[in-house]
């Protein structure tokens, strides 16, 4: 199969035996994106035009936490891996989605884990957890409000 960006025909790779099915998480990256509360937004500033010098140049000026992104074990545990170090086999991988609708400052606890897993999940299965947050995604209090597990759902 094949997706088409821009006039161009791209193969997707999607192509396996098992028939798994892939997601990107992704959000839109760039100028107005949400951002940690008293971060600056980012800026990409052209350096050259296609039309002018026949190349696009631009320059990235950019802070951690800005729309989507992962914390690395390092962001928060001293000595612990940094995102370059974390293989990309760690992204991938069986898994369960749960619906667990949180409101602001919620917490997500080992009990709301506990019945909306079950005995589904298993050893090292990735959990992807909906709280239903992605609604406020273009909302001011996305970032500074948004609910987030406690000890007890680590």
């Amino acid at each position: 199969m094949t997706v088409k960006i821009r006039g161009i025909d791209f193969q997707e790779n999607l192509n396996n035996d098992m028939g798994l099915e892939f997601y990107n998480l992704s959000h839109r990256y760039g100028y107005q994106c949400p951002n940690w509360p008293y971060f600056r937004d980012v800026r990409i500033e052209r350096m050259h035009y296609m039309a002018k010098s026949g190349v696009l140049s631009q320059t990235l000026t950019t802070t951690m936490h800005v729309t989507t992104h992962i914390d690395a074990p390092g962001h928060v545990v001293q000595g612990l891996p940094f995102i370059d170090e974390v293989t990309l086999p760690h992204f991938f991988g069986s898994g369960i989605v749960v619906s667990i609708p949180k409101k602001k400052w919620e917490s997500i606890t080992g009990d709301d884990l506990e019945k909306s897993c079950g005995d589904v999940i298993r050893k090292n299965d990735v959990l992807i957890i909906n709280t239903g947050w992605h609604k406020f995604y273009a909302d001011g209090d996305y970032f500074p409000y948004c609910p987030g597990l406690v000890p007890s759902a680590a």
